[in-house]
């Protein structure tokens, strides 16, 4: 199978820039979309819609498709957006294509990266958008660092739940926004780099999970087989490296090209073109 791998599009931010056209395409058999795509997940689930009709697409939400809204609200927007069509809006949720499952989470952090997770959910309040721009509970609350970590803890359990669970010859592909092992922040472009080289943040955007990306022995509740690939974003950067028995792989642009600047966007090595096979 092959798959089209992409995140981070941030289309809101972005002016002169598309997917290529259907007949430029390199040949794909789903497209992956690792979030952030455009705030309000319902208006990504269209946007993908007039764009790609005749291969599957999963499409995970990232933090900025809840901006400006009710996290659970546009989730379930976007699922009513999707519903009967060849999209499909996981969270927490998988689908099964062709042989191989597709596990899907928004993910979050546990803000421990760095050892000490209250400090880092301090700062992550106080710098950034998330925290300001989120709403939950039927918009009457602001959603905060603590209610991220809670998403991370349940989205972390539901993953290890689906490794545990016995595939045979088939494949598991985990998709996340969030990124799952802990290397360094890119250098990004000089107009969003403060955004980013403050490594107190580093903890809000990724967590250490290298444990499910090796085998674990039963103990009780099942032996753990980590997945075949995980593909994530947020981070704009681009990865690609095998760690113990897991591909692990980011494709994201990142915000521009948006004249009269004249630059591309943020991660310089991303691929519009780029496509895997599991």
């Amino acid at each position: 199978m092959l798959l089209w791998i992409l995140s981070d599009l941030h289309v809101e931010l972005t002016r002169g820039w598309d997917l290529p056209a259907r007949d430029a395409r390199a040949q794909f058999d789903v497209l992956v979309v690792a979030g952030d795509l455009i705030p309000r997940a319902e208006r990504g689930v269209r946007w993908l819609l007039e764009r790609v009709q005749d291969r599957p697409v999963i499409y995970v939400m990232g933090n900025h498709e809840a901006y400006g809204t009710d996290i659970q609200r546009t989730l379930e927007k976007a699922k009513d957006a999707a519903a009967g069509t060849n999209v499909h809006v996981l969270e927490n949720e998988t689908v099964r294509i062709e042989g191989v499952t597709f596990a899907g989470a928004t993910l979050w952090t546990d803000f421990a990266l760095n050892g000490d997770a209250h400090r880092a959910m301090m700062i992550a309040g106080d710098r950034m958008n998330d925290y300001k721009k989120i709403r939950i509970a039927a918009y009457r609350r602001r959603f905060l660092p603590h209610h991220a970590l809670t998403r991370h803890l349940k989205s972390r359990a539901f993953l290890k739940a689906e490794m545990r669970k016995p595939r045979g010859d088939g494949k598991l592909v985990v998709i996340t926004h969030h990124a799952p092992v802990p290397v360094p922040m890119p250098v990004m472009s000089h107009e969003s780099r403060g955004l980013y080289n403050d490594h107190g943040l580093d903890a809000a955007y990724r967590s250490d999970l290298r444990s499910l990306m090796s085998p674990v022995p039963d103990d009780d509740r099942g032996a753990l087989w980590p997945p075949d690939l995980w593909i994530y974003g947020h981070t704009h950067e681009y990865f690609d490296a095998v760690i113990f028995s897991t591909r692990v792989v980011s494709n994201a642009k990142g915000y521009g090209p948006w004249p009269p600047q004249q630059r591309a966007w943020d991660n310089p090595h991303f691929d519009p073109d780029l496509v895997i096979e599991i």
